[in-house]
C-alpha cells in the first residue's frame, strides 16, 4: 500500500475505534490481501508493562517491558509469520517450508497447522529442545541439515512444492514492523527515547526503524527521537563490531545460550547498522554469564521468563545505563522476544541453583530417568567413555560400530538430553578444516558412574 492511501486509511481515530485486536489492527499498514486469506492465532496486542522492581534495580525512572513471549508460539516472529502464511494462502499454496532457525520453524509450523498447510523445516543438529518439541507437536516434517547454506539451498530447491519462508521475505518483514507501531500506540502515540532489542540477523531492528518512519510520515506521532540499542552475545557480535568501528571479533557462532543472536553473517546487518547510526543509537555485546543473570533478574522481578537471547536486552541495558550512555531519566522500552520454556536445558541450569529444586530434580535423575535412557543413549555414553567426541563422528560410530543408523538431529537431541541429565558436558569448541564449528562432549563423573552400572547390570 502506498503512503498516500495509508494517510487516508490510517489515523488515530480510525485505530482508536477499530474493533480489530492484535496485529491485524494495523492491517491498513500491511500488504493488501483478501480478508478470506488472512490468518491469525491471536498474535500481537502483547503487554507493555511499566517496570517498577527492575527499574529500581537499574536506577531508571521510565522503563517499559514489551512482553512478546505471550505470542501464540512464544516468539515475536509470529507477527511476520501471520502475514507470510496469509500470503501463501492467498496464492493457493498447500505447503510451506523454512530453514535453520528453531523459532522460525516453530512459528511456521503453528501457522501452517492453523491454516491447513503442510509444513517442513530444514533444521540444524543443535536446536533448543523446546523449539524442536513445538515443531514436532505442530506436525511439521523435519529434515536434518548440518550446514546453513545447504539448508537454504534445499529450501529453494523445494520451492515447486513448498512455499519458501525466510526471515527476509517482504511480507514477513512487513509483519515485523507492527511491534513498534503497537508499542507507540500503547504509549499514547509518544515514541520512547530508546528501544532495546536482541539482534541476530538485524531483521527486527531494520523493520522497527521502518515502522517508526511510517508512523511519523503518517502523522501518528509528532516527533520521533527514538534511538536503538542492539544487543548481541560476546564472541559473535558482527553488528556490534560494525557499529563500534572495530575489526571483526567473531570467534564462533556456537553458543550454549542465545543461539538466535549468535549469527556470523547477518542477512540485514548493514540495514541494522545504518538504522542504529541514523538514530544515534548504540550496540553492545554481553557475556553468557550476564545473560543468565538477566534471565533470573527478569523472572524474579517482573514475572517474565525469557529465553536467553531475549533476556540479553536487560544485560545490555544495564551495561549502558551504568556507563551513562542511556540516561536514567530516559523513557526506555526493552523488547523480550521469546519465552524461556523454549530452552529447557537453560531452565534446568537455573533450577538446579536452588537447593530444594535440585533435590527434587535429582529424583528424576535417578531410576525413573535411567529407564528413559535407551540403548542409543547408552551407546553414546560408551563412545564418550573412550574420549571426547563430536556429533557427526558419534553418528558415524553409532552406525558402523553399534548398528544404529540415526539422523544428525536425533544424535543432537540425545546429546542435549544427556547433558540435561548431567551425564555429559560440553568439553570444547573447535573449527573443522571445512570451517564448521565442532562441539566436543565428554562424560561427567555421573555419566561414568551410570555407564559402569549399566555395564555391570
Amino acid at each position: 500500500m502506498d503512503m498516500e492511501t495509508m494517510r487516508v486509511a490510517v489515523t488515530r481515530p480510525h485505530l482508536r475505534d477499530s474493533r480489530q485486536r492484535g496485529m491485524w489492527k494495523y492491517r491498513d499498514m500491511l500488504p493488501v490481501m483478501s480478508p478470506k486469506s488472512m490468518l491469525s492465532l491471536g498474535e500481537g496486542y502483547t503487554n507493555l508493562l511499566r517496570s517498577e522492581s527492575l527499574a529500581q534495580i537499574l536506577g531508571m525512572r521510565k522503563l517499559f517491558i514489551k512482553d512478546e513471549t505471550t505470542n501464540p508460539s512464544g516468539s515475536f516472529l509470529d507477527r511476520g509469520m501471520a502475514v507470510e502464511v496469509s500470503r501463501a494462502r492467498a496464492l493457493g499454496c498447500r505447503a510451506a517450508a523454512c530453514a535453520w532457525s528453531g523459532n522460525l520453524a516453530s512459528s511456521l509450523a503453528a501457522y501452517c497447522a492453523r491454516g491447513g498447510l503442510r509444513s517442513r523445516a530444514y533444521l540444524p543438529g543443535e536446536i533448543d529442545l523446546g523449539k524442536l518439541y513445538q515443531v514436532v507437536a505442530y506436525g511439521a516434517e523435519i529434515v536434518p541439515s548440518s550446514d546453513k547454506t545447504k539448508s537454504l539451498d534445499c529450501l529453494l530447491e523445494s520451492e515447486g512444492e513448498y512455499y519458501p519462508v525466510t526471515g527476509t521475505n517482504p511480507f514477513f518483514l512487513e509483519g515485523m514492523k507492527t511491534t513498534v507501531v503497537e508499542t507507540v500506540d500503547q504509549l499514547d502515540w509518544n515514541a520512547p527515547d530508546w528501544i532495546v532489542l536482541p539482534v541476530g540477523n538485524g531483521v527486527h531492528l531494520s523493520m522497527l526503524a521502518k515502522g517508526l518512519r511510517e508512523i511519523e510520515d503518517l502523522g501518528l506521532v509528532d516527533d520521533v527521537h527514538t534511538r536503538f540499542l542492539a544487543v548481541q552475545v560476546d564472541g559473535c557480535s558482527p553488528i556490534v563490531d560494525a557499529v563500534n568501528g572495530v575489526s571483526r571479533r567473531t570467534k564462533t557462532a556456537s553458543s550454549s545460550f542465545a543461539r538466535d543472536i549468535a549469527v556470523e553473517s547477518p542477512s540485514m546487518g548493514a540495514e541494522a547498522v545504518e538504522a542504529i547510526r541514523a538514530t544515534g543509537g548504540d550496540a553492545v555485546a554481553v557475556t553468557e554469564n550476564e545473560i543468565l543473570d538477566s534471565v533470573k533478574l527478569l523472572a524474579r522481578n517482573e514475572g517474565i521468563f525469557a529465553e536467553p537471547a531475549s533476556a540479553s536486552t536487560i544485560a545490555g541495558l544495564r551495561r549502558l545505563v551504568d556507563s551513562g550512555v542511556v540516561s536514567r531519566s530516559d523513557t526506555v522500552v526493552t523488547l523480550i522476544t521469546g519465552i524461556g520454556l523454549k530452552d529447557p536445558v537453560m531452565a534446568r541450569k537455573i533450577a538446579t541453583k536452588n537447593r530444594v529444586a535440585r533435590n527434587m530434580i535429582s529424583k528424576f535423575d535417578g531410576q525413573p530417568v535411567r529407564r528413559r535412557i535407551g540403548e542409543s543413549k547408552v551407546a553414546i555414553l560408551a563412545i564418550l567413555s573412550e574420549g571426547t567426541d563430536y556429533a557427526y563422528s558419534m553418528r558415524k560410530k553409532l552406525g558402523d560400530e553399534w548398528g544404529r543408523r540415526m539422523s544428525l538431529v536425533s544424535v543432537y537431541q540425545h546429546l542435549s538430553e544427556l547433558e540435561g541429565f548431567g551425564l555429559i558436558a560440553v568439553e570444547k569448541h573447535e573449527r573443522s578444516p571445512e570451517r564448521r564449528i565442532r562441539v566436543y562432549y565428554s562424560l561427567t563423573e555421573s555419566g561414568l558412574e551410570f555407564l559402569k552400572k549399566q555395564q555391570l547390570g
